[in-house]
């Protein structure tokens, strides 16, 4: 007898939760197992039911971060204990209505529990959000980038549905400014340290490139065993995350370490092995490092417009030597279809508050081919993560 479709649901549902637990240290076995249950939702999910939930998509959000900036996430993370909705008006100074009704989705999604009548209590999700890094990430986004997005069918409209390529875009446009989002985020020092904290914390969490690839095949073999020659610059690096691992990871290659960014970003670093050159450097201007074996950008031209990408790189192939320098870009790389949804609604963000984009392996292509470079090789792990790309220049 064939097995009923009660049946068939709850052994699938056990196959889930299986796999679940094998995957947890697996990252792009977790995000692919992630992708499946995302697209058999969409199926199984009737339209009308994808249309209202698209429609009350911003209402959660909203909600949460309401309850944020009132402190009642921190304050119910650190209590370690269910709270009422009127511990939580005395002890934020919120009132106990507008707790409560905030409260209802988000225990609904699995953000705080309700254990009792407007009683609460952290879940992981809640207790994780609790921190500095995800706390700023989420208000930044919050500010920066959902009054874009909202706004963003207004701007495209007046602007006849035509690509984003420079500014004034979205994100001047919402904020009612000239300046660029970085220049933004200068003049609002609170949100420049919640953005700071959110990309520090997210380089945290992810592999570095040299962890998923062949460093010896991509950089060290060939590479020249003189003290006094440049291994590796990394361009607009921030704090020097990427060279601090990499220097911990292999702490025995030859050749200079030089970490570049904008003078407030290298001033403001706390905390840097010695052996990390400091350099101050707009990549706009000449590059100042001749020769070297590898110039290295982390997450850095999706934030720019195409023409502004080519020009950022024609600095650094003047920089180069033929034959033996190299570009290594550590960003996401969308195939040509099907893109996941996080590169995909990524991709909408960069847009919104920065005027760039993701890119997909025919553009990164007609990118590097502008500047004068031609792409040795892709490398990838699946859709579901950043690839690093290998280009030399042109022959």
């Amino acid at each position: 007898m064939a097995p009923t479709l009660d049946e068939r649901t709850d052994a699938i549902a056990k196959d889930i939760l299986a796999l679940a637990l094998d995957v947890a240290n697996d990252e792009p076995a977790r995000k692919k197992l992630f992708g499946i249950i995302m697209m058999s939702m969409a199926r199984v999910e009737l339209p009308i039911e994808t249309i209202w939930r698209m429609i009350m998509s911003p209402h959660a959000p909203a909600a949460l971060e309401i309850l944020i900036q009132m402190g009642v996430v921190k304050d119910l993370a650190e209590a370690g204990k269910p709270k009422t909705a009127k511990e939580l008006s005395a002890a934020t100074g919120g009132d106990t209505l507008v707790i409560v009704r905030m409260m209802r989705p988000l225990c609904c999604l699995g953000v705080f529990r309700e254990v009792d009548v407007q009683t609460y209590a952290s879940t992981p999700v809640s207790e994780l959000l609790n921190t500095p890094t995800l706390m700023g990430g989420y208000q930044f986004m919050f500010e920066a980038s959902t009054r874009s997005l909202a706004n963003m069918p207004k701007y495209l409209k007046k602007t006849g549905y035509k690509h984003v390529d420079g500014t004034p875009g979205p994100f001047q446009d919402a904020h009612n400014t000239q300046d660029g989002m970085f220049q933004w985020l200068i003049n609002d020092p609170p949100m420049m340290t919640n953005f700071n904290s959110f990309m520090a914390g997210t380089l945290e969490t992810r592999k570095d490139w040299f962890e998923q690839f062949p460093v010896n095949k991509i950089l060290l073999d060939g590479a020249k065993k003189d003290p006094e020659s440049t291994l590796w610059v990394d361009v607009a690096g921030g704090e020097g995350h990427d060279l601090q691992t990499f220097h911990r990871t292999f702490p025995r290659v030859t050749g200079k370490l030089i970490l570049q960014d904008l003078p407030p970003t290298i001033d403001n670093i706390k905390s840097l092995d010695p052996a990390i050159i400091r350099q101050k450097y707009d990549f706009f201007t000449p590059q100042p490092v001749k020769g070297a074996r590898a110039y290295f950008f982390r997450n850095i031209f999706h934030d720019w417009p195409e023409k502004e990408c080519v020009s950022i790189l024609k600095n650094i192939v003047a920089a180069m030597t033929p034959g033996y320098s190299k570009v290594l870009i550590f960003e996401w790389i969308l195939p040509a279809k099907n893109v996941p949804l996080y590169p995909a609604l990524l991709d909408i963000n960069m847009m919104a508050i920065l005027n760039g984009m993701e890119r997909t392996e025919a553009q990164w292509t007609t990118v590097l081919n502008q500047a004068g470079l031609e792409v040795v090789k892709f490398w990838k792990t699946g859709d579901e993560s950043e690839g690093l790309i290998e280009a030399i220049m042109k022959k």
